[in-house]
């Protein structure tokens, strides 16, 4: 059994720049900071400061020659340095030998110094600060970066380390807050903070501070150096399907076109409700987006015809065999825990007490019972939307059981996901990323509706019924994980698309296709990076 390194899993934030004055002897420093850091197991995480761009690109580089992972080192820009050709190209350079993150940063006018959010991102992604050099503190202390990010970390509650001894802003920042070797909540006396913030010797700095971060609780399990576990989160919609898989079918194929993996090799699980589990249990069965996307142009028709008004009154309005048949010529008798090349999240409703229930694979010991269920039954289970599908019936190990639509309690399966993922997966919070994709929405004003009794409602109840709750998924998936772990993708419309209007197949396709290329850069550099989901464990 290979033994497991002392800085495992722990996120460094590298704070700093180098003066002209001190750039020799900063940029050694992080040379040889970064090369400890990354042979004990632990990842650099640092602001892309073209000063010190060179001595963390040798340290990971030659990590790499070693042996070691790309994902050692992630370097962080805001999204307005990465818009010129110029810049596109020195990101791809960077690709080689690090994790380039592009995080969304408001402009500050012509100064282009409002980087807070960039910042935010970096303290929320890591364990722990180093802070060295620095500019901008004698002319301009509001535009000094290296503070800002030591006092982003400290009011999280993280540790930090001061290494002041090369001057710079850091230097400035102690010398003004004589307190600051007293917060640095390092586990340090006041008197060691002080005695690292005045050394000069690099070696002796280094070794002091890795022996004390090794001493740190902040090793995180089941999480690899710099990468999160990945959950992607597919919303039920019905035929509006046809859009999200437009969107992920777009993706695939520009990441593919620049010679990077599929879509799917990036994500650790698949969430996915009514459509969304279509598409998700698809995905995890190495259909390729495009593929699944045909599937609802040339099948969408046939599972949703037109002309059923007579029948919705008398019982549900389309064929559910009609859809079971369709869905066994594309997954065949595959067992979506013997098959999937990612973990699944399937949210159902038993039928008999409406209790809401996930179908997910045997990923976890205590998770194994839907591990014979196939994935046209997780499919049907997920999306026997009430009047408009009969219930679904799995012949399950011990009784047959019914199941109705997951959107009925999960048409946004973010929550579902999360809770999976923390409770039975062990994967912190913290270090969860989730992109998640809608089947687009209206912008209906159901104030119209309020004082027409049920005549006004029952047209658009549904349509409120899946608004409120995406939306309340939404808040909560927000608080829970931020902006920074947190992507989602959709699109409003001014007219509402019904769930089984086969005519708007095209414009919804059309509506997808475009937004899958307008949201790929930022997709990519969140999700899409080139650092594959590791083999996830059966039982």
């Amino acid at each position: 059994m290979t033994s497991r390194q002392p800085l495992a899993g722990v996120r460094i934030h590298l704070s700093g720049s180098a003066p002209d004055e001190r750039q020799e002897e900063i940029c050694l420093f992080v040379n040889k900071l970064s090369s400890r850091i990354f042979s004990e197991g632990g990842s650099v995480v640092h602001g892309s400061h073209p000063s010190l761009s060179k001595p963390l690109e040798d340290a990971a580089r030659k990590f790499i020659e070693a042996g070691g992972e790309i994902g050692s080192l992630t370097l962080v820009r805001a999204q307005k340095f990465a818009v010129t050709d110029e810049q596109s190209a020195e990101i791809e350079i960077q690709r080689q030998y690090a994790t380039v993150q592009v995080v969304p940063a408001e402009a500050d006018g012509e100064s282009r110094s409002d980087l807070t959010p960039m910042r935010d991102w970096m303290a929320d992604r890591s364990d722990v600060v180093i802070c060295v050099g620095g500019k901008w503190w004698d002319t301009n202390k509001a535009k000094s970066g290296v503070p800002t990010e030591l006092d982003a970390m400290l009011e999280l509650g993280k540790p930090g380390f001061v290494v002041a001894g090369f001057g710079g802003a850091i230097a400035g920042y102690l010398k003004d807050q004589q307190s600051l070797p007293s917060r640095l909540q390092n586990g340090l006396s006041e008197n060691v903070n002080r005695e690292i913030a005045n050394d000069t010797s690099i070696e002796r700095i280094v070794e002091t501070i890795v022996n004390q971060i090794k001493l740190l609780p902040l090793v995180r399990r089941s999480v690899s150096r710099g990468r999160n576990f990945r959950i992607l989160a597919l919303d039920g919609g019905g035929l509006r399907g046809a859009f999200t898989a437009a969107v992920l079918a777009k993706w695939d194929d520009m990441l593919k076109s620049g010679g990077g993996n599929g879509l799917i090799s990036h994500f650790d699980l698949v969430a996915g409700t009514s459509t969304g589990a279509i598409l998700a249990i698809g995905l995890a069965l190495g259909i390729s987006p495009r593929d699944i996307l045909k599937f609802y142009q040339e099948q969408g028709p046939l599972i949703f015809p037109k002309d059923r008004k007579l029948r919705h009154w008398l019982k549900s309005k389309h064929e559910s065999s009609t859809l079971r048949d369709l869905l066994q010529k594309v997954y065949g008798d595959k067992k979506i825990s013997d098959t999937s090349c990612c973990r699944l999240v399937i949210p159902t409703v038993r039928a008999k007490h409406g209790q809401a229930e996930a179908i997910v694979t045997a990923h976890s010991p205590d998770r194994t019972a839907f591990r014979d269920i196939s994935a046209v039954d997780a499919a049907l289970a997920s999306s026997a939307a009430p009047t408009y599908f009969d219930e679904s019936v799995w012949d399950g190990p011990i009784a047959p059981e019914s199941f109705l639509d997951g959107g009925v309690w999960a048409n946004n399966p973010i929550l579902p996901a999360l809770a999976e993922t923390v409770r039975y997966l062990k994967i912190p919070l913290d270090r969860i990323d989730v992109l998640s994709v809608g089947t687009m929405g209206s912008e209906s004003d159901f104030t119209e509706s309020l004082s027409r009794g049920k005549a006004g409602w029952a047209p658009n109840s549904a349509d409120l019924f899946f608004a409120a709750q995406e939306h309340g998924a939404l808040v909560l998936a927000e608080n829970f994980l931020g902006p920074t772990r947190h992507l989602r993708v959709n699109q409003k419309t001014p007219m509402e698309i019904k769930l089984d209007d086969a005519e708007a197949i095209e414009d919804m396709t059309e509506r997808g296709n475009d937004v899958g290329k307008d949201s790929f850069v930022a997709v990519r550099s969140r999700f899409l990076d080139g650092m594959f989901a590791p083999a996830w464990q059966k039982f």
